[in-house]
């Protein structure tokens, strides 16, 4: 090491997570996929139900200016639903606004950006000191990529929703700390970019109560990164940024409406 270059850096989980966010600072744009699935079992009053939900769609995002653009199909077994979903979420100075459509019906919302939050979930979730770095890296294709692997406690997670407050509006006052979340990244060995993170979230059996109603859940989310800097932009249609406005604290509100409507019409469909 005196010498020079007789030492080889060492590689450990949070030196590659502090590299590949580094990395990502300087992206221009991303493409990718993404699946989520979730299964419930909601009681009330002694009643229960199953319910399982699923989103499959695609992703792209553009730094200058800072948008997202998701679209997909989320799925409803209770419902026997298939519905197409659009949202774009632009954010400038200290706000995010989100548009979103769902039967070909847009709304749009503004939510308040708050700086120190996002970066005590930074601080939590994305430095990399709880992780652990498998010993053998993985083949995607032909390339190779680093594996990454925490677990999120109850009182972690706890933490971290609460510090999500702005972006968590609507779902109610609930208690996570019976939850814990399995995370896997994968890294690309050669350009030390995100090639994956997978997100798996379970209940202690015991479930999450809110204003008398307890849901005991399974969640399974994957996002699959395709490309960097490959989008030079992306344009907000004229009809979402025409949508009327919705508080952020009823977007769930809204979304039910819609849900209500498309189930009265199957079921008319269906008589």
């Amino acid at each position: 090491v005196v010498f020079g270059g007789c030492g080889k850096k060492e590689v450990t989980a949070e030196s590659l997570v502090k590299e590949v966010n580094e990395n990502m600072e300087k992206v221009k744009s991303y493409t990718g996929d993404m699946d989520m699935k979730m299964s419930m079992n909601v009681s009330s009053q002694g009643v229960a139900m199953d319910m399982d939900m699923g989103m499959q769609g695609t992703i792209e995002y553009t730094a200058e200016p800072e948008i997202v653009h998701m679209k997909g199909t989320m799925d409803v077994s209770l419902l026997g639903l298939s519905m197409d979903m659009d949202m774009y979420s632009q954010v400038e100075d200290d706000k995010a606004t989100v548009y979103m459509c769902m039967m070909n019906e847009w709304m749009k919302s503004e939510t308040g950006i708050d700086e120190s939050s996002i970066q005590d979930m930074y601080a939590i979730a994305e430095d990399g000191k709880d992780m652990t770095l498998a010993e053998e890296t993985e083949k995607i294709g032909d390339r190779e990529a680093y594996v990454l692997t925490s677990t999120i406690t109850g009182e972690e997670f706890q933490e971290i929703m609460g510090v999500m407050e702005n972006m968590t509006e609507g779902v109610g006052d609930m208690d996570w700390s019976n939850m814990q979340a399995n995370v896997t990244m994968k890294i690309y060995k050669d350009t030390i970019l995100p090639a994956s993170v997978s997100i798996e979230m379970s209940d202690s059996g015991e479930g999450i109560e809110s204003e008398g109603v307890t849901v005991k859940f399974n969640n399974l989310s994957v996002m699959n990164y395709v490309d960097f800097d490959s989008v030079d932009s992306i344009e907000i249609p004229e009809e979402a940024l025409a949508a009327k406005s919705v508080d952020s604290e009823n977007i769930l509100g809204e979304e039910e409406s819609i849900l209500e409507s498309e189930v009265s019409e199957t079921e008319t469909e269906a008589q």
